[in-house]
C-alpha cells in the first residue's frame, strides 16, 4: 500500500512540474517500458521515446481521484 501511496504522490508532483518525480516516475516504469518496446522482438529506441512521451502526457492529464487509502 505504500507504494501505491509513494507513486500517487509522485504523479501528483510530476503534475505540478516537479522534474525530479517525473524522472522518478520513468525510473519506476523503465523495465515495463523496456519490455514493450520491441519490434519484432528486437529493442527500439524509437519505441520507447514513444512510450516515454504518451507517459508523460497522461502524467499531465491525470485527474485527482480518491484513492482507498
Amino acid at each position: 500500500m505504500e507504494d501505491k501511496k509513494l507513486l500517487y504522490n509522485l504523479i501528483k508532483q510530476a503534475k505540478k512540474g516537479n522534474k525530479r518525480a517525473t524522472f522518478e516516475i520513468i525510473i519506476r516504469f523503465d523495465p515495463l517500458i523496456n519490455k514493450h518496446s520491441k519490434i519484432n522482438g528486437e529493442f527500439n529506441q524509437e519505441c520507447k521515446d514513444y512510450i516515454i512521451d504518451k507517459l508523460l502526457k497522461k502524467i499531465k492529464d491525470f485527474k485527482k481521484i480518491r484513492l482507498p487509502f
